[in-house]
């Protein structure tokens, strides 16, 4: 049971004692049939496909050793089944594909299974995954070593710890959940009405105060269309990323980002970082947005390269939440900047999540963003007009 914080490693954590092991048993053991040895668990389509692009990277000069299959996306189940006969390695997947393919017998595991990781573990339980997992499990054999991987401990994890492991390791390296502030810098800016804040926004980017590849988070799907066409009016080219959209989409927009055709994406969480409901799919959320794709997930794991800035225009429904949207930027030891803005109405839900950063530092760790609020009202007119198809932002 390993916590570290997110873009610390983990991944490769796991993949290189699972590769080390399945190299030693064909290098140094008995000649044994080919078969599925080792199983990763994600939660989302995204993750999975990332996992199985890390693995296949530090398995580069063995690749004819080892083969890495993705089973996660549901549109390719006959291709799976092909893939699955030829009994590669290591399966990824989310556990509602593993467990239907091991339901119609293309994944056979109860004679072969040694390594079992379950990566992002503090969210499986989130996603409505607990009565998969415990099917999923019926289907593993008495005996194969465990690694349950996550970025924070919670009772999602403990309950998944009692499911899968047995007298576990607990490694919980002492480190903050996030990187110092010689790294990660980190502001709030307080901003009177909801109309300030797209005033804000609109200064600092069009003006280039935020520089580099930034990361926008909002709390809904109408919410991120809605800011796309604010910011669209004024030629600031965005996208937006969220799980409504189909898994090819996603991981284009991801890629684009990542090679610079984009410099800002709009990134919304709001129903993968809720509450957890225990045993339940997501419905509609608060705002009657549709329910978004189980298996789509943004501010989780997904390794968006380089990005300089996170911009939570929408404060982040809980102190996890922002966690996990500030662990995008200052990934690998490069610097980043997080900037929450918030309205008057949310300072104590600001508190409490100042309260988990800090932790037995007392210090503040959201400073102040210096910014005079009176030198861009002259911008103010522009951010009145709505955009076409927009409601006014007063609203």
């Amino acid at each position: 049971l390993a916590r570290a914080r997110t873009g610390s490693g983990k991944t490769a954590a796991y993949a290189i004692p699972m590769l080390q092991l399945l190299l030693h048993r064909k290098a140094t053991g008995p000649v044994v049939e080919q078969a599925v040895r080792g199983l990763v668990l994600v939660p989302t389509k995204e993750l999975a496909r990332q996992a199985q692009s890390m693995i296949q990277q530090l398995a580069t000069y063995c690749a004819r050793d080892v083969r890495v299959a993705n089973v996660s996306a549901a549109e390719d189940s006959a291709s799976q089944r092909a893939v699955l006969m030829e009994k590669p390695d290591v399966v990824v997947g989310t556990p509602s594909r593993i467990l239907s393919h091991l339901q119609q017998d293309s994944l056979k595991l109860r004679d072969s299974l040694e390594l079992l990781v379950v990566d992002e573990a503090d969210l499986l339980f989130s996603f409505g995954f607990e009565e998969e997992l415990k099917s999923l499990l019926c289907h593993l054999p008495r005996i194969y070593q465990a690694f349950l991987m996550s970025a924070t401990f919670n009772e999602d994890v403990q309950a998944l710890k009692e499911l899968v492991l047995h007298n576990p390791v607990t490694l919980k390296l002492q480190e903050s959940q996030l990187p110092g502030p010689d790294q990660l810098q980190q502001f709030q800016v307080v901003c009177e009405t909801e109309e300030d804040k797209f005033l804000l926004l609109y200064a600092l980017l069009k003006l280039s105060l935020i520089r580099g590849k930034s990361l926008l988070f909002v709390n809904t799907l109408e919410r991120s269309y809605r800011l796309r066409l604010f910011l669209e009016q004024f030629s600031i080219p965005t996208c937006v990323l969220n799980g409504e959209l189909p898994l090819r989409s996603r991981c284009h927009i991801i890629s684009q980002f990542n090679q610079g055709f984009y410099d800002c994406v709009i990134a919304t969480d709001a129903e993968v970082l809720g509450a957890p409901v225990k045993g339940k799919r997501r419905g509609r959320g608060p705002k009657g947005d549709k329910a978004s794709d189980l298996e789509a997930g943004v501010a989780r794991g997904i390794d968006f390269h380089h990005v300089s800035a996170v911009l939570n225009f929408d404060l982040p429904p809980t102190p996890e939440a922002y966690i996990h949207r500030a662990g995008r930027t200052a990934r690998a030891n490069n610097p980043g900047i997080v900037l929450t803005f918030v309205l008057p109405t949310e300072q104590s839900h600001l508190g409490k999540i100042e309260e988990l950063l800090s932790g037995e530092n007392r210090g503040p760790i959201l400073l102040p963003y210096q910014f005079q609020m009176e030198e861009i009202e002259g911008f103010r007119y522009r951010c009145r007009c709505p955009p076409p198809g927009c409601h006014a932002l007063s609203d």
